[in-house]
């Protein structure tokens, strides 16, 4: 008689090695969804906020950012757009106007306890150096050129936030 000598073969069993590849799978599935994701990108989130626009044609001509919702701006931190016929300029609290008071800024708060920040209620406030000859004026100090908006000109904005330079709200308006 011969002997077969029996080998010892340990071995996973398919139910556990199926098992383990499917855990492996999600693992980088997880990896894969966090990177494409940005889940790890050190980039900054853009401010979620809605605003209904009114033009004030009568006084010194503003044309006033009713906060309607979202999230807390700070006045610091918004920049405002404008563009017709495709020129277009950007303006923030930060740009003095032209004129003989140089305190003046192109955007202020109204409502609320005028803190520097824009809440639900407020109302972010965009003035024209001249509102005359049915046209809005805009001279900055620094400005190599004027920014000019008649009534009735369809006018472009977005108001951006000035850390991430994206847009907040971006929509149109008609100055009437």
């Amino acid at each position: 008689m011969k002997r077969i000598a029996m080998m010892n073969e340990d071995a996973v069993s398919p139910v556990i090695g199926v098992m383990l590849m499917i855990v492996v799978t999600i693992i980088i599935a997880a990896v894969v969804s966090g990177f494409a994701g940005g889940m790890t990108s050190s980039e900054s989130k853009v401010p979620n906020a809605a605003f209904t626009v009114h033009p004030n044609l009568k006084g010194n001509g503003t044309i006033a950012f009713h906060h309607t919702g979202g999230d807390e701006l700070m006045l610091d931190e918004i920049l405002v757009q404008l563009e017709y016929n495709s020129t277009s300029i950007i303006l923030s609290n930060l740009d003095n106007m032209t004129g003989g008071d140089s305190d003046l800024t192109y955007l202020s708060e109204m409502g609320g306890d005028a803190d520097g920040f824009i809440r639900g209620g407020d109302r972010l406030v965009l003035t024209c150096d001249k509102n005359a000859n049915k046209v809005f004026v805009f001279e900055p100090q620094d400005a190599a050129t004027n920014f000019t908006i008649p009534y009735y000109g369809h006018i472009k904005y977005m108001i951006l936030d000035k850390e991430s330079a994206k847009a907040i709200q971006t929509g149109e308006f008609v100055l009437r």
